[in-house]
């Protein structure tokens, strides 16, 4: 309407101080240019639509995506040992947005699970962990790591992770990112079937997760505390191994 480009900054329509438009095409902004000139009580005064009225990215974020409620989930998304690729995949499935052949616009024919022979449709709840293969993997972890997954039932899995591995000790950081990989390596064991028709054992799989946070875990530096020395018990990692003081 005025010429400008979507992209462009606050500063191309200011100039020493006063507007500085290009030239205006549209009849409806010709028409609130010309009642500007109508407005005599004040002059113009440039500001960020905020609070104290200063520009920083957290607000200008803020004003084009408002803040929604705070989810009670979010805090598994975070800590020391976090992987992107398996908090993205986590992600997904907390929001039940893994393409599960459960959904309506995949047209599949077949719409079992193929992780394992029960002959039930895959969907979130099946896989996360009520599907055979998915529960032997967590005996598998289990058997290593005092992991514990109570409930068959997703959301409420997740609820229950949410409240019980809350805060900052390093035994609950490690377990929520122990959940992300075990969620990561069954949708990418789900897809190597599918599309690769290639599969690996429960065994296989249970142990490259715990492997994979061992090696995370010790990758980060820790200071020297009871919770770490737990924590690399829990692991059985060598100690000292990379902890580092106060």
């Amino acid at each position: 309407m005025t010429n400008t480009q979507p992209l462009d900054k606050l500063s191309v329509v200011i100039k020493d101080g006063q507007w500085n438009w290009p030239l205006i095409t549209d009849i409806a902004c010709l028409e609130i240019t010309h009642m500007r000139n109508h407005i005599t009580e004040g002059q113009d005064r440039i500001s960020w639509k905020s609070n104290n009225g200063s520009f920083n990215t957290s607000t200008a974020y803020d004003l084009f995506r408002p803040p929604g409620p705070k989810v009670v989930w979010s805090s598994l998304l975070l800590g020391p040992f976090k992987i992107p690729k398996n908090c993205f995949i986590l992600w997904l499935a907390i929001l039940g947005r893994l393409s599960t052949l459960d959904k309506p616009w995949l047209h599949h024919t077949e719409n079992n699970c193929i992780l394992c022979p029960d002959g039930v449709q895959e969907t979130h709840d099946h896989l996360f962990f009520t599907c055979s293969f998915s529960r032997r993997c967590l005996t598998i972890i289990r058997q290593q790591i005092a992991f514990l997954w109570p409930h068959r039932h997703w959301q409420r899995g997740i609820h229950w992770a949410s409240s019980r591995w809350c805060g900052k000790h390093v035994v609950n950081e490690a377990f929520r990112s122990l959940l992300a990989s075990l969620v990561y390596h069954i949708w990418q064991e789900r897809n190597s079937r599918w599309f690769q028709h290639r599969s690996r054992t429960t065994s296989i799989v249970g142990n490259l997760v715990v492997e994979e946070l061992r090696q995370r875990i010790i990758s980060v530096q820790l200071r020297q505390s009871v919770s770490t020395l737990g924590l690399y018990r829990l692991w059985k990692i060598p100690w000292p191994v990379k902890v580092f003081p106060n």
